[in-house]
């Protein structure tokens, strides 16, 4: 039976994946997106699409789990250096306030994540393919619930599939994880984590568009829960090479926080 916190979640959760397919089904036609520069949130590196050259986003996000809340800074960059791949790196600083847990507030960094991405074209115009890879550097806190103390590497596919008026995104991987720490606990055992997501990206108009994303996230180490998450955002341009980006996402399982916004600044050459 669902408890009340978790129908309205779902609820939720629910209207932020069906605002962007109701859109996509409306008769009048919208502009397409074109360019790897429209990017998805939760799934931002595991995306088909490669930036066009250079993205360089300063993100603010806002967490509010529970017993944990955190205010977080990060720095997304992503490159181009050669036709076709994509490399990049996104880590952040935070401030953490912990709750019932015998563990005190704290600040630091947050895990380093890198990665590698090919692009492997188009299928007829309609759909474009990549594969990749991540890794994670444990360079975050985990005495502050910041990182786990833990290396990380992953393998994915990701495809984006052109409709009339929008784009499905979708991806699907593996994580290895090693054996780590959080808020100072003794080790724990990592584990082989499936990952995948899908997302829709509704063009409203040639500078504003609609994103709806699921992403699943299973358990990294022994016992502990799996993270997924739906999330309802926004791309909007505002000059030529500068987009402003936010979001919701809310935790649909116990490893996820409960809600998070993030609020952005990307820019792009």
């Amino acid at each position: 039976m669902l408890t009340m916190s978790l129908a309205r979640r779902l609820s939720i959760a629910i209207l932020l994946i069906l605002v962007p397919a109701l859109a996509l089904a409306q008769e009048d036609p919208k502009p397409k997106p074109t360019s790897g520069n429209d990017r998805m949130f939760l799934s931002f590196i595991e995306d088909a699409a490669v930036v066009d050259s250079q993205w360089w986003e300063g993100q603010l996000e806002l967490v509010d789990g529970d017993g944990f809340d955190a205010t977080i800074v990060r720095l997304v960059a992503a490159f181009q250096p050669y036709e076709d791949i994509e490399v990049g790196g996104r880590v952040g600083f935070g401030d953490t306030d912990i709750a019932g847990i015998g563990t005190p507030d704290g600040s630091g960094a947050t895990d380093l994540d890198l990665w590698f991405k090919y692009h492997l074209g188009s299928n007829r115009g309609n759909g474009e393919f990549a594969v990749g890879g991540t890794l994670v550097v444990p360079t975050g806190d985990d005495t502050a619930g910041l990182g786990f103390d833990a290396f990380a590497a992953s393998a994915f596919g990701a495809g984006r599939w052109r409709l009339d008026r929008g784009i499905v995104s979708g991806h699907v991987g593996l994580q290895i994880n090693g054996d780590g720490r959080i808020f100072g606990s003794p080790d724990i055992d990592g584990e082989i984590a499936l990952q995948a997501g899908i997302g829709l990206l509704f063009p409203v108009s040639d500078t504003l568009s609609v994103i709806g994303e699921f992403d699943y996230n299973g358990e990294r180490f022994e016992g502990a829960d799996s993270d997924s998450r739906v999330l309802g955002g926004v791309n909007w341009r505002v000059t030529n090479r500068g987009s402003i980006r936010g979001a919701v996402s809310l935790g649909l399982t116990d490893g996820a926080p409960d809600a998070t916004i993030i609020g952005g600044y990307a820019a792009v050459f």
